[in-house]
């Protein structure tokens, strides 16, 4: 993957999903990758026309907290006799909770296998679960979610600082460090593009 698009936490919203691929097709992303909750736990959005439109749009896709549950109430409803006819059950028992391709982590937020993972931030404030993440795992750069507003994390040598993400301009990445960049929440306007040739992090405002 070379020009990736990347979008995070639309919880059911099929108009900001539509208008974020929209937008980030046209910047030139040649693969897309949905850092979790694409379903929303707490209202009643219609789970199998945002797995439609991900399938569709052939969107690599991260489990998170509300697709955790999501999942897990379909599973125990016992009382359909339609069984799953969507396939949206099958899809979120088979969303990983985390994608690596070489040096990049794509997750919804800590890149643990735990439930703990879903639910837990890397952004509380502070720059404690960043360290964490920097210690226990070999990854360069991690994209995540959750956290509805956008964050960078950045260790060089023994520091970790934590710094916001310029709103209106390319970002260039030292290629000597790593990196945590919380992309934002869809339902708030945010998605990104990141070069992977060039190391550039294009944040994209889709309102």
């Amino acid at each position: 993957m070379t020009r990736i698009g990347l979008l995070s936490d639309n919880h059911g919203r099929l108009r900001a999903l539509r208008r974020a691929i929209g937008a980030l097709r046209r910047r030139g992303a040649e693969h897309l990758v949905h850092l979790g909750d694409f379903c929303d736990s707490l209202h009643s959005r219609d789970p199998a026309a945002v797995v439609r439109v991900l399938r569709e749009n052939g969107i690599l896709a991260v489990k998170g907290n509300n697709d955790y549950i999501v999942e897990k109430r379909l599973a125990a409803d016992t009382g359909r006799e339609a069984g799953d006819p969507a396939g949206v059950r099958d899809y979120l028992q088979r969303a990983p909770v985390r994608i690596v391709d070489g040096d990049l982590c794509f997750a919804h937020s800590l890149p643990f296998d735990s439930i703990r993972s879903f639910y837990e931030p890397v952004d509380d404030g502070s720059t404690g679960k960043a360290e964490e993440v920097f210690h226990k795992t070999p990854h360069r750069i991690l994209f995540c979610g959750h956290s509805h507003l956008s964050i960078l994390f950045r260790q060089g040598g023994d520091r970790v600082s934590r710094e916001p993400l310029p709103e209106d301009r390319p970002l260039q990445l030292d290629p000597f460090e790593r990196y945590i960049i919380v992309v934002g929440a869809l339902e708030l306007g945010c998605c990104a593009l990141f070069d992977r040739r060039k190391g550039l992090y294009e944040p994209v405002r889709i309102f």
